[in-house]
């Protein structure tokens, strides 16, 4: 019997079963070598209608034809050496005899062995539960002809053979596997569930002619039987043959063009937008370059020929890349706009090509419009990165050219661009390099630390946790200061150094400013309810570094961490790290964790300089230049950063002098929800082809991604002294898993999906008429978790049809987050 059906449910499946007696005999034999005679008699199909309380009955089939088949096989030692069959016999018919021949392969010695069946090569472990009953569980099976890893496939394959009363013959064998894949968890899995069962009759048969050596026998065999391998036949998938190309780019630029019929603000992140780009990316998967450069001419305006080209970066292919390398000519100084956004999707690509990678880093090197090179030598670092296990070439090759490219480096901005890269990278060996830029100073240190944070736990020992501590008690500009402290606290968390945090504490308790010592205080105590260790250092400390006046501290910094609930694909996790003296951003950083995603699905980055006289605050040391005097004013300017999936996209500058600043302020720019990120992140492609008992190549596909909107708004009033600013994130996450068994006799198929859209929202409301008042509300939308299942089946010559379907719907509340007694009161009066 063959089965598929939802992970979730144990009713309402489709299948078949194959019916029929087996005749096995020995011809020759001599203590435990074996030539075993197979006799099958009468296959049939059984299948059943569309009622789930239907018998399964028999239909016309190809089996029909296979009325009385013989085949033989070589026993020795219970495992079978060869398999002797006609091979131009149907492949699901001898796919069939195959797995009955397995299900005599059988060692009488408990104990773990390897074998190979029709499962392909498999440790195996024999276990006597009692003197009558053996059973026999494979583990690892491998198949010679598979190239797609298993991963993520979770397989049982278990045979129980139950012995007779003398233990002379093998009363019944009883064998099943069960394939589960898919996301469980988002009720978005399937499971194919197959077994055979054999049971003596003990009805008298003709015994079988007796053969006096092995060589005789064999001479003997029918002259259509010739020795074949036992694993079983592999086929091809069709299912991506039926996906156009064209059908799902056009289902791609028709979303966007909804939303630009809808405002741009406000549209994007859905989960029909996941959905086509899934779509399109499996098309993708056979796509030539030329006709890739078709698609590319086909598109009449900008807007479309950007949509597209997220979609095709997101692939990573050889093919596409050299399609879109031609047609917009990466390489020149007038590359348009949508190569860009071509090389920002290419770097989220979940498993690029080599090739490709590798004319990433010639573009970071010889294309001539520095965005481009820019953003090439972002792609290249975070396409490296995901390739490391596969490919650490790759990765090796990236980090030296990186560091020549540092070593070449003039001034700040290219050793900032470079750092962005190694974070990207995400070696553990360029911490030292990182590490010393940031101690060096200037522009790129605080880049420097940022893609400190994005290495491996490993990259950062006592030695560097001790240089962060004193790089977070130095006289460095705050927000250098902030970061090193934020960083040296989360790698220290675990195993802290005591002697080290305590001298820490003490210089930021007599030396530091206010704001850093709310940020030191907040976060420790937010790790030390995860980390035990560091909680007992911290109770070590000096009474007056922690005591309740030590941790009174006014200002308007905060570390925040908050749980967001099921958000999108998983559980989702906000952290914030907002540095605000005097109530003026001058840096913050917001990071969305989700369960099953690698690294941070989203990290937004905001930062500001000299905003102080704007809103009639005194310039502070605190947020001063290094080595700077106190009435030193820094020139006004703001930028965004933007990480997607681990992938640190180019940043955005803002504003860039007071008359910019204030031109955008008359001039309203941003007062309506405008567009800041539009992205697909491809969060996993798996496929496994499978060897299923007693039928055939069981195929299963597994994809996710998720569809980011982000939008952004501002009001400022200088009249009233007044500003307000709103965030909202979209998410469209959308899942699905595919099983298909294609067989002579007919087909069956599955499909698993998983929807939801999930939505987060910031505002931030700004007084600072009289004195500076920031209330900031941070709430998540109610939303529905939607799965559905659907399952096909067409069996037999007249291709009888069954369609079940499951539909699930999971209401998922929002939520507010509390940020505190402070700014509840803040708001409470702002808003009331």
């Amino acid at each position: 019997m063959v089965l598929l059906n939802d992970a979730g449910r144990q009713d309402k499946e489709v299948g078949y079963k194959i019916a029929g007696s087996l005749d096995v005999q020995a011809v020759w034999g001599i203590d435990s070598d074996f030539l075993l005679k197979f006799t099958l008699n009468s296959p049939k199909l059984l299948a059943r209608g569309k009622l789930v309380t239907a018998d399964y009955l028999p239909i016309k089939s190809i089996w029909d034809s296979y009325y009385k088949t013989e085949f033989y096989a070589h026993w020795k030692n219970g495992i079978i050496t060869n398999a002797y069959l006609n091979p131009d016999e149907v492949t699901d018919v001898l796919n069939y005899k195959k797995s009955l021949i397995s299900l005599f392969q059988l060692q009488i010695i408990d104990g773990e062995h390897n074998e190979t069946d029709v499962s392909g090569n498999c440790d195996v472990l024999y276990d006597s539960i009692s003197m009558q009953i053996i059973r026999k569980i494979k583990t690892k099976c491998k198949h010679p002809d598979t190239k797609d890893s298993s991963e993520g496939v979770t397989s049982r394959r278990l045979t129980r053979y139950t012995l007779s009363e003398k233990l002379d013959a093998i009363d019944e064998v009883h064998a099943e596997e069960l394939h589960t894949a898919g996301y469980q968890e988002l009720n978005a899995a399937i499971k194919a569930r197959a077994w055979m069962r054999l049971r003596r009759d003990g009805v008298p048969r003709t015994t079988a002619t007796k053969y006096p050596d092995f060589e005789t026998a064999l001479a003997e065999l029918p002259s259509n039987l010739k020795p074949v391998e036992l694993p079983m036949l592999m086929t091809e998938d069709v299912l991506d043959n039926e996906l156009s190309l064209e059908e799902a780019i056009n289902d791609v630029v028709l979303d966007d063009e909804e939303e630009e019929a809808g405002g741009g603000g406000g549209g994007g992140g859905r989960a029909r937008t996941a959905q086509a780009g899934l779509r399109a990316l499996r098309a993708l998967r056979n796509a030539t370059q030329d006709h890739i450069a078709a698609i590319l001419r086909a598109q009449t305006d900008a807007r479309s020929l950007t949509a597209v080209c997220r979609v095709l970066g997101s692939a990573g292919s050889a093919h596409t890349h050299a399609g879109v390398s031609r047609e917009l000519a990466l390489s020149e100084r007038d590359a348009p706009p949508p190569a860009t956004h071509y090389l920002h999707a290419l770097a989220l690509a979940h498993a690029p090509d080599e090739s490709v990678v590798l004319d990433l880093v010639r573009l970071g090197t010889e294309a001539r419009c520095g965005a481009v090179r820019e953003a090439a030598l972002l792609a290249a670092a975070a396409s490296a990165a995901r390739l490391a296990n596969h490919a650490p070439h790759l990765s090796h090759t990236l980090r030296d050219a990186l560091s020549k490219h540092l070593a070449r480096c003039l001034d700040d901005e290219c050793r900032a661009l470079v750092a962005r890269a190694l974070g990207n990278l995400q070696r553990a060996d360029t911490a030292e390099l990182l590490l010393e830029q940031a101690e060096r100073g200037g522009a790129a240190a605080l880049h420097a630390l940022q893609a400190l944070q994005a290495l491996p736990h490993e990259a950062i020992g006592p030695a560097r946790q001790r240089r962060l501590a004193a790089l977070a008690a130095s006289m460095r500009p705050l927000e250098v200061r902030a970061a090193a402290l934020d960083l040296f606290l989360v790698r220290a968390a675990p195993l802290p150094p005591p002697l080290v945090l305590a001298r820490l504490s003490h210089e930021l308790h007599v030396h530091a400013p206010a704001e850093l010592r709310r940020l030191f205080w907040q976060r420790a105590h937010q790790l030390a309810e995860e980390h035990k260790p560091l909680a007992d250092v911290l109770a070590m400390l000096a009474p007056e570094q922690r005591g309740w006046n030590a941790l009174a501290i006014s200002g308007t910094s905060s570390a925040l961490v908050r749980p967001l609930g099921m958000f999108g694909v998983g559980g989702g996790r906000l952290e914030s790290l907002q540095l605000t003296p005097g109530g003026v951003l001058r840096r913050g950083t917001v990071r969305l964790n989700v369960d099953g995603t690698p690294a941070p699905l989203l990290a937004i980055e905001l930062w500001t300089r000299g905003l102080e006289s704007l809103t009639g605050g005194a310039k502070s040391s605190e947020g001063g230049a290094e080595g700077g005097a106190e009435d030193e004013e820094e020139d006004m300017s703001g930028g965004l950063a933007l990480t997607v999936g681990g992938a640190r996209l180019p940043s955005v500058t803002l504003f860039d002098g007071q008359a910019q600043l204030l031109g955008h302020v008359w001039a309203g720019t941003g007062s309506t929800p405008t567009p800041a990120l539009r992205a697909l992140q491809p969060l996993g492609t798996r496929s496994a082809a499978l060897p299923l008992l007693a039928a055939g190549t069981l195929h299963l596909h597994c994809h996710s991604a998720v569809a980011l909107a982000l939008d952004a708004q501002a009001q400022v009033s200088l009249w009233s002294r007044t500003a307000l600013s709103e965030l909202e994130l979209r998410v469209g996450a959308a899942s699905e898993a595919r099983a298909s068994l294609h067989l002579a006799g007919g087909t069956l198929r599955a499909h698993a999906q998983h929807a939801a859209e999930p939505r987060l929202r910031v505002a931030a409301h700004l007084d600072f008429y009289d004195r500076m008042a920031l209330c900031v509300k941070v709430s998540t939308e109610d939303h529905v978790r939607r799965s559905n299942t659907t399952l096909h089946s067409e069996l037999g010559s007249t291709q009888r049809k069954v369609r079940r379907e499951r539909l699930l719907e999971v209401p998922q509340p929002g939520r507010t987050l509390a940020l505190g007694p402070l700014n509840d009161a803040a708001c409470n009066t702002l808003i009331a």
